[in-house]
């Protein structure tokens, strides 16, 4: 460009100021990596009131290579690369390329290279080993030329930008909507939705941000209408004060209730407002459910395009949600029901199957099991003594010892369980058949049905063994009194390495008081 002039161009004079007050504007960044000052000039006065889309340029120099990787690592979201072959070196600016392309994985920012010396970096050569955008001989940058290259360099910059953008929206809703279902309760899944429509929004007009600040707080709320009741049914932040309120009764919310209630169509939408957006939506449920998500960003816009992609399906993953929930409850409370009833015919005092459930549940926390799993053996426990329906009356209600015959016959019930509960595909059956099985196997091996010994027998019912116990001793039964906690517990230790898992014996003990925490009243 040695030879421009800048009476070319109808330019009389090089403004920095006006340049200063363009770079407030919104812009797009260009480095220019040059070693000739002339060349930076000249560039900036040809493009000092240039315009894309309503945002202007924001320059930055460099005048070698060095100079410019550390401009690139500074500022990664550069659109525009106008590099020159030669500076420091002879290749300084291929060098450039390689780093900007295979070492800091750049591959966004447009390379335009610019050259006076061809002989040093021929175009066809370049072109096919380098990862460059244009190649342009500084001799036939003409303004126009420059304009048009930069012009059609920014629209691909920007359509490059877009895709990155709707990638990243995308496996952010995939990452999301994989979580959605790893809640038990309508509440936790509720949270989930609002914590993660308080990520999407806007850094800027170029880049998705999604929040990675754990300690970042969303503040939303969700409603469900019942009854023509907006009741506020999980939140999160400053509203989970209101969770469990009528909506209309919370004088706080009194704004966000009127557009609630604005007459507007109730279908899947979003209402835009000054510090957030209401979303209403209805699934085949029929209830009326809504969302309001606070703009606490403290800068940035949602992003709606995502946040509408990624509710597409909001109300059948709700509808799905409540309906797995009714028929998780619905096996829970039949399943119990059951126990109770078996418990019922045994003539035993007290709650001895919630009892068990219970401790079965803390217990099994202090195993280190997740809570889900946790849940699941409280629940399949209730059913460890299901086989007993098929012992006869006379023996299973006899007010003494049993005889060996009686107790020949009473120590089947362990296989009567499994033959009921064995047949189903159900995980928690499955589980249920397995401690109803082996619960009465010691670590010794000296138990039944199998007589097998310490890891052979399953750890659930390793730990069922422990819990039927101390909850057998201390409590009366039809054929015996209950005796002391101080008692049972001497037998409990005492059969460690017999009876019982020496590990799970320290175990229970050492959480005494956590296990039985919530049994004391049953």
């Amino acid at each position: 460009m040695e030879n421009i002039k800048t009476d070319d161009f109808g330019v009389n004079f090089y403004d920095e100021e006006k340049i200063k007050k363009k770079s407030c504007k919104s812009s797009y960044k260009i480095i220019i990596a040059d070693d000739e000052e002339q060349v930076h000039q000249v560039t900036k006065m040809i493009l000092t009131d240039f315009e894309f889309e309503g945002k202007s340029l924001k320059f930055i120099d460099t005048y070698t290579g060095a100079e410019t990787i550390e401009a690139i690592k500074k500022h990664p979201d550069t659109a525009i690369l106008f590099l020159d072959v030669v500076m420091e070196s002879t290749d300084s600016g291929l060098e450039v390329v390689k780093v900007l392309r295979n070492v800091l994985k750049n591959y966004s920012t447009r390379v335009v290279l610019r050259t006076g010396q061809p002989g040093e970096a021929p175009e066809e050569e370049v072109i096919r080993d380098y990862d460059i955008n244009d190649y342009r001989l500084k001799t036939e940058l003409t303004m126009k030329r420059l304009l048009t290259t930069l012009y059609s360099t920014l629209r691909n910059y920007r359509d490059l930008i877009r895709l990155e953008k709707h990638k990243k929206g995308l496996e952010k809703i995939i990452e999301t909507s994989a979580k959605l279902f790893e809640h038990d309760s309508l509440h936790a899944f509720l949270v989930s939705i609002l914590d993660e429509l308080g990520n999407f929004y806007e850094e800027s007009d170029e880049m998705i941000f999604i929040r990675k600040d754990e300690e970042k707080i969303s503040n939303g709320f969700v409603t469900i209408e019942s009854s023509n009741i907006n009741r506020i049914v999980a939140a999160t932040g400053k509203y989970e004060q209101f969770i469990g309120n009528e909506l209309e009764q919370v004088a706080e919310l009194e704004h966000l209730n009127l557009h609630i209630n604005s007459g507007e169509e109730k279908e899947l939408k979003i209402r835009k407002l000054e510090n957030g957006f209401i979303i209403s939506t209805k699934g085949k449920s029929m209830l009326n459910n809504y969302i309001y998500v606070e703009n606490n960003s403290g800068s940035g816009n949602f992003d709606y395009d995502l946040i509408n992609l990624f509710l597409s399906n909001f109300s059948i993953a709700l509808d799905n949600h409540i309906l797995n929930n009714m028929l998780k409850n619905t096996q829970k409370e039949i399943i119990f029901a059951l126990g109770e009833t078996i418990e019922s015919h045994f003539q035993e005092t007290g709650s001895h199957v919630k009892r068990i459930s219970e401790m079965m549940y803390q217990f099994s926390l202090c195993t280190y099991k997740s809570n889900a799993e946790s849940q699941m053996l409280k629940l399949a426990s209730t059913m460890h003594d299901l086989g007993k329906i098929a012992i006869p009356d006379e023996i299973l209600k006899k007010p003494g010892l049993l005889d060996e015959e009686e107790f020949r016959i009473m120590k089947t019930h362990t296989e009567h369980s499994f033959k009921i509960l064995g047949q189903s595909e159900l995980p928690i059956l499955k589980i249920a058949a397995e401690i109803a099985l082996y619960h009465h196997e010691k670590f010794d091996g000296s138990g039944y049905p199998n007589g097998i010994s310490k890891r052979d027998i399953p750890l659930s019912a390793r730990m069922m063994s422990i819990i039927d116990v101390y909850d057998a001793m201390t409590h009366k039964r039809v054929y015996k009194d209950a005796i002391s906690e101080t008692e049972t517990l001497e037998y409990i230790i005492a059969q460690k390495g017999k009876h019982f898992d020496p590990e799970l014996v320290d175990l229970f003990i050492k959480n005494l008081k956590t296990i039985t925490k919530d049994v004391g009243d049953m």
